[in-house]
């Protein structure tokens, strides 16, 4: 029987492949914070394409010191999401506000051909990591399958961008991921969604577990597809 709270340290494997910032959140530093949550507010049309970005009227806004925020749009700078001008006037910078559906759309083009490659490839003590997260995922009365839910879907992912073999894949699949978080905060997603992605997830795991890879690309672009589809006209995916 799986936890009643659910706990990522019940998979060891997956909390030493994936990292401590993923397996505890909470973890995170104050600019990764003021990032998400400017980044959220683009995304979200409350701060439009060329709007300037103040840190003094951020942090205030924030309820948090300047040099956090000051480091948060350097990030959303260095993204391409924020530009700074020569006098160091920081903006919105035009289409921003697509950004998550904007790697929605990049992680489509990749993820099919890094679960064909890593098919077969996952090593024995991963796969059983996640088929114990999968049951612990299962839909039901059960309090924190939803978080586990959550957690099934960042771990499966990773997985396959760390055994495609394409270092360069990895990286670009594993950055995408990273603005995962602002997606669940957001509360996108609802209990029906869940029960769907954890069925998709469950016949991906087992296509990658038995080396299927043109069935493990095709459920992943079947999946990758599904969640577009679900949020057609949202920016939130």
């Amino acid at each position: 029987m799986s936890p009643p709270v659910f706990n990522p340290r019940r998979y060891p494997e997956l909390c030493s492949l994936l990292g401590e910032d993923i397996v505890d959140p909470e973890r995170r530093s104050l600019a990764e914070e003021a990032h998400d949550r400017i980044l959220l507010r683009i995304v979200r049309g409350e701060l439009t394409a060329g709007t300037e970005l103040k840190s003094t009227r951020l942090a205030e806004d924030l309820g948090m010191s300047r040099t956090p925020v000051i480091q948060a749009l350097a990030r959303l700078t260095a993204d391409g999401i924020v530009s700074q001008t020569l006098n160091q006037r920081a903006s919105v910078r035009p289409g921003a506000e697509n950004w998550l559906v904007d790697l929605h759309r990049t992680r489509q083009l990749i993820e099919p051909e890094a679960a064909d490659a890593s098919a077969g490839r996952i090593p024995e003590a991963v796969l059983a990591d996640l088929e114990t997260l999968v049951v612990d995922a299962k839909p039901g009365k059960r309090p924190g399958w939803q978080t586990a839910a959550r957690w099934l879907d960042l771990a499966l992912h990773l997985v396959v961008a760390e055994f495609c073999g394409n270092l360069s894949m990895r990286e670009i699949i594993r950055r995408c991921w990273s603005y995962k978080r602002l997606s669940y905060e957001a509360g996108n997603d609802t209990d029906r969604h869940l029960r769907e992605g954890w069925k998709q997830h469950g016949a991906l795991l087992d296509a990658l577990a038995a080396g299927e890879a043109a069935t493990a690309a095709a459920l992943m672009r079947e999946h990758l597809s599904t969640a577009a589809k679900r949020t057609a006209g949202g920016r939130i995916v």
